[in-house]
């Protein structure tokens, strides 16, 4: 830690400033003040200043508070390193220039202050009461490694390929050197390569992944982009601010009122990660999706008025006192509400808890219409952070949902249709092909307390099929429990075709 200066130890107080009329901000007033009197009159400057209703570009490029989800995800990094890796793989075939490759990469790397940073634990180091702290380099540096594998028997070759993919998604990324990407180049052949991408989700999110391969595929055709006007730092400053202020206090305000009543969703006794594949009928999909735009409700607003009958009726029959109560659901959102943000890379991310009422002896198309509510009730409401909301962040916007109820979510099941732009790698005279990787962890990107969660069932909707992985906590639930819970939602959606108003519950 840095000492205080030298004229005065300990933290400066309110009563060592001058009488500055209004606190005029002026290089003559400040320049006058010895250094800690000058920073604690900046502080209380910006204190009085009206939090924006947006972002905007910061200026200086001094130290950024992580963001709430950042702090968890450096967190969970110290205690299981590599947990936090993300990782990506493309086959590449055709006339790849490797170092027209590499210089693409620089440039995408510069373009994005998100992926040159580092993140330390601050002047509270981990977990301290600062909370870990961002500090952007003025230079990309790229971790570029090319490994040969073109002599390599083939079976050898196709082995390795697939050992290289998977122990991308394991290795640490070392977050306090700056290291947020690492990047390595098969070479299969003289026009066959595979190109693997490893990134912290501390630093980028689904829907990063697009905006990295479109500005990848401009810059390796040569294509000037300017940066970004905003940036994830600029982001993670103002949103420190917002949720400080009267903002963050009127939307928690809000939480609370949304979700009064419901009880913490229930711990389980470890986490042990699993996977299962997961997919529904088609006909099944496809008629519900009928029903539900009769209705009014997207594709994803149908799917869940089937799980809430799911759960609603496994809810009954754990405990039978709550027949009829509201089942919650939490989704994960894109968290980039902001204008100005559809072109940074960084972790936006949120989980909003999603309150639909099982009241009465609902019909299916009675529910339609709840959950079109509710789900676009959450949505509209996901500035709020879902540490600020649960978990050990909860504290820092005025108390969390959690205060004297614990620190739990009311929801044990994540549910997901994902619909991040695709914008696939586009090389001149290359073919691009996904490589096959190890299924994402996803429970502790969207969890902030991830020994509550059952199950998160991220579903993408594809050439008329629905299908994805079910990512589950085997201490809560069983492999054959997770399959029934999804194969639930078809066989709701089924019934609900033929007799839409029938009660799906009783």
């Amino acid at each position: 830690m840095t000492a205080a200066p030298a004229e005065r130890q300990g933290s400066p107080d309110l009563r060592d400033l001058p009488d500055l009329p209004g606190l005029q901000d002026t290089p003559d007033v400040l320049d006058a003040l010895p250094a800690h009197k000058r920073e604690l009159a900046r502080l209380l400057l910006q204190a009085q200043a009206p939090v924006p209703s947006r972002p905007a570009p910061r200026a200086g490029g001094g130290p950024v508070p992580a963001t709430p989800a950042q702090a968890r995800l450096f967190l969970q990094e110290a205690a299981d390193p590599g947990a936090g890796t993300g990782s990506h793989a493309v086959r590449l075939r055709g006339p790849l220039d490797p170092g027209t490759l590499a210089a693409a990469l620089t440039s995408v790397l510069g373009r994005h202050e998100a992926l040159r940073t580092r993140l330390d634990g601050g002047s509270g180091g981990h977990g301290g009461p600062g909370g870990p702290v961002q500090h952007v380099t003025a230079e990309p540096y790229l971790r570029l490694q090319v490994l040969d594998l073109a002599d390599a028997p083939p079976g050898r070759r196709a082995a390795e390929v697939a050992r290289q993919v998977a122990g991308s998604a394991r290795r640490p990324l070392d977050l306090a050197s700056g290291e947020s990407t690492r990047f390595r180049l098969l070479r299969l052949g003289e026009d066959d390569h595979v190109l693997v991408l490893a990134a912290h989700l501390a630093f980028f999110d689904g829907w990063s992944s697009a905006v990295f391969l479109k500005d990848l595929s401009d810059a390796y055709r040569g294509r000037a982009c300017a940066p970004p006007a905003l940036q994830f730092p600029d982001f993670a400053a103002w949103q420190r601010r917002w949720l400080e202020g009267p903002g963050g206090a009127a939307e928690l305000g809000h939480w609370r009122d949304a979700l009064a009543g419901l009880p913490p969703a229930r711990a389980a006794r470890g986490f042990a990660r699993g996977h299962l594949p997961v997919g529904l009928d088609p006909a099944a999909t496809s008629a519900g999706f009928a029903l539900g735009a009769a209705e009014g409700a997207t594709p994803f607003m149908t799917l869940l008025a089937a799980l809430a009958v799911v759960l609603a009726r496994r809810q009954e029959r754990e405990d039978p006192g709550r027949r009829g109560r509201d089942v919650v659901v939490g989704t994960p959102a894109a968290g980039r509400v902001l204008s100005g943000m559809e072109d940074a890379v960084g972790q936006f991310t949120t989980v909003v808890p999603i309150r639909v009422d099982c009241s009465g002896r609902p019909s299916f198309r009675s529910l339609l219409g709840r959950a079109r509510r509710a789900v676009t009730d959450a949505l509209a409401r996901q500035r709020l952070p879902v540490d600020a909301l649960f978990g050990e962040g909860r504290g820092r916007a005025g108390g969390g949902i959690g205060a004297g109820g614990g620190a739990a979510p009311p929801y044990s099941v994540l549910f997901a249709l994902h619909n991040y732009p695709a914008v696939p790698l586009d090389l001149p005279g290359i073919s691009v092909e996904q490589v096959p990787g190890p299924p994402a962890r996803h429970l502790e990107l969207y969890s902030p307390v991830p020994a509550t969660a059952l199950a998160c069932v991220g579903l993408v909707e594809r050439d008329g099929r629905v299908s994805g992985t079910a990512e589950y906590n085997r201490f809560a639930a069983t492999a054959a429990e997770v399959g029934d819970l999804v194969d639930g939602v078809g066989r709701v959606l089924s019934a609900a075709v033929h007799e839409p108003g029938s009660a799906v519950l009783t």
